[in-house]
């Protein structure tokens, strides 16, 4: 009688512990996050400085960072599975790759090669420009409320990052990011950042574009002087960064 007492015990128990080796196996059997690094190269091998990496999964960039002096760049603890990453660089076509990210495939470095496009950066400048860079030197003259850099005054301050072009501007305020660069705050919010004309969301100024990509910057650190059609009334009390870039 003792021993049919304990059958249901025991079935119990070894019940429980198939559950719990079933666990196990399959947290065992998931991939780990992992550290990815590479470097990014022209096609003749020389490394790229300043391009900017944005690693997507589902549709949405989950980390984005920029490449260093010789070219290398790093994500760091990127849950492992399917996952894209695309390279842009002022004067590169842009590339998008696909990898599985696993302890093996994040083993060595990797390069990416970028092909160059068909274009002289250097011959792009603001003085005589025509369109939004004719709009952003009128404004510059005419208006007293915002705050101007052209490609001449940045190349003197010579900023790592953009956001670095913000120290003088009244009520800015710069934290270092975990991604990349700073985090920009004007008046204590985040400021609305325009590129080209077009609105940019949920990302920080150093993550979209570099100090080399950049024709005229306009910042208003209020509503006050933000051209009409750049305001957001939802976001008035935070100020509003105009960019334009150098690629025409």
């Amino acid at each position: 009688m003792r021993i049919r007492s304990r059958l249901p015990r025991l079935t119990a128990v070894a019940c429980l512990f198939a559950s719990v080796l079933t666990v196990r196996i399959a947290l065992s059997q998931a991939v780990a996050p992992v550290t990815l690094t590479g470097v990014v190269l022209a096609d003749d091998r020389t490394p790229l400085s300043d391009a900017v990496l944005g690693l997507e999964r589902g549709g949405q960039t989950l980390y984005r960072v920029r490449s260093l002096s010789d070219g290398h760049f790093t994500f760091t603890d990127v849950p492992g599975g399917m996952a894209s990453i695309t390279v842009r660089r002022l004067g590169y076509l842009q590339r998008r790759l696909e990898f599985d990210l696993n302890a093996v495939t994040t083993k060595d470095t990797f390069e990416i090669l970028l092909t160059p496009v068909a274009t002289d950066v250097e011959a792009v400048t603001i003085e005589g420009a025509t369109g939004r860079l004719q709009a952003f030197n009128d404004r510059r003259v005419r208006n007293n409320f915002g705050y101007f850099f052209d490609q001449n005054d940045i190349r003197r301050k010579g900023p790592r990052y953009v956001s670095e072009l913000f120290r003088t501007i009244p009520g800015a305020r710069l934290q270092a990011s975990r991604r990349a660069g700073n985090v920009l705050e004007l008046r204590n919010c985040t400021p609305r950042i325009w590129i080209d004309g077009v609105r940019a969301d949920n990302a920080e100024i150093d993550e979209l574009i570099s100090p080399s990509e950049i024709a005229g910057l306009e910042i208003y650190p209020s509503f006050a002087g933000v051209p009409a059609e750049y305001m957001d009334k939802e976001n008035r009390a935070c100020g509003v960064v105009l960019v334009w870039t150098r690629q025409t």
